[in-house]
């Protein structure tokens, strides 16, 4: 299937790992240019070096949680990029169980407003597309709960980036405008959190491991290929949506 992405323009928070990376890696593989930000610059520039072998990727450091530097990155790679068509709100603080103030502070800036300065910045450029969509990256933790070592604040802004897509959906839809949300089940990525769980709490990491129909983990481009989607041409009449990624992890009925 054609996604009809040749020449679109994506930007993506949180780009130079896991998931971000891999849907960065496939807009390249189906023709479209990339801008990415996430905060770590040694990271930054590992993943431009890696990305750019597929195409025409612009990366830099800035922090998800600075409101006003996310607004600014956007529009100097709108620019760079010569527009923007499509927007992926990606970046995540997820924490340990904690009830303090700051891990609430930390996910409503990096996981929320984060998203609501990327859609704001980008909104000038969205309008001049003729393909305009903008996705949250959630996750199963927004919809279902489950008994995971992880700060209630994570699920519950997670949960409002999918009230936001929705919202916009409606909002932005007569402007040309769609918005859609994917929540990924567990994902095993290396060095990540599920990477750290099975070396450190087995138990619990073997649980979760075979409470999925195939018995095991998703992987970041299995999110990628469906976000890529979402985002695409090819899915046009798909708006308002939340895409659970999960490999059967959930048992809710999706009626």
């Amino acid at each position: 299937m054609d996604l009809g992405l040749k020449g679109k323009k994506a930007i993506i928070s949180g780009g130079s790992r896991g998931i971000g990376l891999a849907i960065a890696d496939k807009f390249l593989e189906e023709g479209a240019e990339v801008g990415f930000f996430a905060r770590g610059a040694d990271g930054v520039a590992a993943a431009v070096e890696q990305l750019s072998k597929k195409g025409r990727v612009f990366g830099d450091a800035v922090d998800a949680a600075d409101f006003d530097g996310v607004k600014a990155w956007v529009k100097k790679t709108g620019e760079a990029l010569g527009g923007i068509d499509i927007v992926v709100n990606n970046a995540s603080a997820s924490a340990m169980m904690d009830w303090e103030k700051q891990s609430w502070q930390n996910n409503f800036d990096t996981d929320f407003m984060s998203a609501v300065a990327m859609m704001d910045a980008a909104k000038p450029f969205l309008d001049k597309s003729d393909a305009a969509a903008v996705l949250q990256i959630a996750t199963i933790t927004a919809i279902e709960h489950h008994d995971m070592p992880i700060s209630p604040s994570y699920g519950a802004m997670k949960a409002a980036t999918i009230n936001l897509a929705a919202q916009m959906a409606q909002r932005w839809g007569a402007e040309g405008i769609r918005s859609n949300a994917v929540s990924p089940g567990p994902i095993f990525i290396e060095g990540g959190a599920w990477n750290n769980i099975k070396d450190n709490m087995f138990e619990l990491y073997e649980r979760d491991r075979l409470d999925h129909p195939s018995a095991r983990l998703g992987k970041a481009e299995e999110v990628a290929n469906v976000a890529v989607f979402l985002c695409s041409p090819a899915a046009s009449w798909v708006t308002g949506a939340n895409v659970v990624v999960d490999g059967g992890f959930t048992k809710r009925v999706g009626f």
